[in-house]
């Protein structure tokens, strides 16, 4: 039991909620999680529980879009090849095969390069402009990756290369050289919504190529690669992963997908955005952790159901084996922490680990330990660092603080991906540590268990819970609803599974069956207290044909 955490339950007035509920036609309860996440009137209340791709915005209000197309249609004209180039994860392999369609179903011949995260690292290096000049291409178009390309840009231009960027990630202080450069965080952009995926941004110039305002035969990829990469499922986000997600679960869905679902194990279940993130999206970033991953953008490219099956086992193959792999890393790492002695940063380096796995441990650190974490991989007196944050703290802004240390560096407010030589790492630490201790205070360094609403025990029923579905596809700041209850009595707690705790929860003349995951640590302390006070999501349980209500416990503490 973690009573170091804060509790923060979410309150408005009641008269307020009451008329926003007879406004919109949706109960209090729903009202609160809403006005909870900044939707404070009727009208943008029912725009977000009724995403609509009309609500998408003119791609051509992006800097530079205009003159892309204007080059794109051009190399169209040429009959010139155009080279794309992305990213090894799911969100830059998404992005390079939404653009790779689009511009084949545009005629306009189109090849591909994803760099190897081993021998090439991230991002547009001297390979993909060695094989642009050997296709004799003279246009380069990034995806997911290139706003900090400064130097690759200038050196695709001197052999007469034209470059597009299309990136999310925070741009520097200087932008490359290229002919557009298509970014929403770019400080002169005056695009409405900020926080697409590169997948998205992607999608926005494909909008604007085909001059097509929904697009809606590649929204598959952008569901994927835009949960996969973890922004803010609000706005457009919202818009295009809600019918990505109706797209990928239908029936008729191209081979690739029918290929994972057969490999993930999961068969005709319901695609959501949680089960994606755990099932397929795992599988198409594991190639790209272990080293190459163009094959991952053939597996989206291609028609041949036979050639779909045979990526997708490979992909199941290279998941298996990334597994193991971040298991021993992440031994290897907690190993290395002194959890009675913890810094404002942790800041951990090994020339023995996988630098594809670094990321994914960073992130199950943070979740333990609380604190904005960078894990650097070694090899020849250079270290390849991921870092991922706690909410407060803008890892991107933090980084850039301590650039005259780095080799090079970029991202976004919660993730980062930075070089060092291994002789500077001390003076990082000491450094990033001091910026974490300036900018934040112990509150922010303390989990905080955050409330939509607090609720009765009679008060979680069946329509609720049908109700909280309005919210999805749930995500990034838009997380399951979570509820707190007070005065919980525990009735007959007990270990099931592996790691489980299972009670009934009781409040006064209601029980309700719950279940805390990998939370069998807490038995014996909750074995010794009268009452508590839970935080949990309401879910439904189905067992042999029979439904019934069950709480997800998050969280407990001693009633207070």
């Amino acid at each position: 039991m973690n009573v170091n955490k804060r509790w923060l339950v979410n309150k408005t007035n009641q008269e307020f909620l009451e008329y926003l509920s007879k406004k919109t036609s949706v109960s209090k309860a729903l009202v609160q999680i809403l006005v909870n996440r900044g939707y404070k009137d009727a009208e943008s209340i029912k725009d977000f529980l009724a995403p609509s791709l009309e609500n998408l915005h003119d791609p051509f209000l992006m800097p530079d879009m205009k003159r892309a197309v204007e080059r794109i249609k051009a190399s169209s004209g040429n009959s010139e090849t155009v080279l794309v180039c992305g990213d090894y994860d799911a969100d830059g392999i998404t992005a390079t095969a939404l653009l790779v369609s689009v511009l084949r179903m545009l005629g306009i011949k189109t090849r591909y390069h994803i760099p190897d995260r081993i021998t090439e690292g991230y991002g547009l290096n001297k390979n993909a402009i060695q094989k642009a000049l050997s296709l004799g291409s003279k246009l380069l178009i990034t995806a997911d990756c290139g706003i900090s390309s400064e130097e690759e840009v200038s050196m695709a231009i001197s052999q007469g290369i034209d470059v597009i960027i299309t990136d999310h990630h925070e741009p520097p202080k200087n932008l490359p050289d290229a002919m557009a450069i298509i970014n929403p965080h770019r400080t002169d952009s005056e695009y409405p919504f900020k926080n697409l995926a590169g997948v998205g941004v992607a999608y926005k110039l494909a909008q604007a190529l085909t001059q097509d305002s929904r697009l809606e035969d590649f929204l598959e990829l952008v569901a994927i690669g835009t949960i996969a990469d973890s922004v803010p499922l609000t706005g457009e986000n919202r818009v295009m992963v809600t019918y990505g997600l109706k797209a990928l679960n239908n029936d008729s869905s191209t081979p690739w997908i029918h290929a994972l679902r057969e490999t993930a194990g999961i068969g005709k279940k319901e695609l959501h955005s949680g089960l994606l993130s755990y099932t397929i999206i795992p599988r198409i970033n594991a190639v790209g952790r272990l080293g190459d991953a163009n094959e991952i953008v053939e597996l989206f490219l291609t028609d041949d159901s036979s050639k779909a099956k045979e990526i997708a086992s490979f992909l199941e193959s290279q998941n298996k084996k990334r597994r193991r792999i971040e298991a021993d890393v992440h031994i290897s790492a907690l190993d290395m922490i002194n959890a009675g002695k913890l810094d404002n940063a942790i800041v951990l380096y090994s020339s023995e680990w996988h630098p594809g796995v670094i990321g994914i441990v960073a992130s199950r650190l943070v979740d333990m330990f609380y604190r904005p974490t960078f894990l650097f991989s070694v090899k020849d007196d250079i270290a390849k660092g991921s870092a991922r944050s706690i909410p407060p703290f803008h890892i991107h802004r933090g980084v850039s603080e301590c650039a005259e240390l780095l080799l090079g560096y970029g991202g976004h407010s919660q993730a980062a991906g930075l070089r060092i030589s291994t002789k500077n790492i001390s003076a990082f630490r000491k450094q990033i540590n001091s910026i974490v201790e300036n900018t934040l205070t112990s509150e922010d360094l303390t989990p905080t268990v955050e409330i939509d609403a607090g609720l009765e025990l009679f008060e979680v029923n069946f329509n609720l819970v049908k109700e909280l579905e309005l919210l999805e596809p749930f995500g990034n700041s838009n997380q399951k609803p979570l509820f707190g209850a007070k005065g919980i009595e525990i009735i007959d707690p007990r270990i099931v599974g592996n790691n489980h705790l299972k009670v009934t929860s009781r409040q006064k003349s209601v029980a309700i069956d719950t279940i805390g995951f990998r939370m069998a640590g807490w038995l014996e302390e909750i074995k010794n207290l009268l009452t508590v006070d839970i935080a949990f999501v309401p879910c439904i349980n189905e067992w042999n044909g029979y439904k019934s209500i069950q709480l997800n416990l998050k969280d407990l503490r001693p009633s207070i």
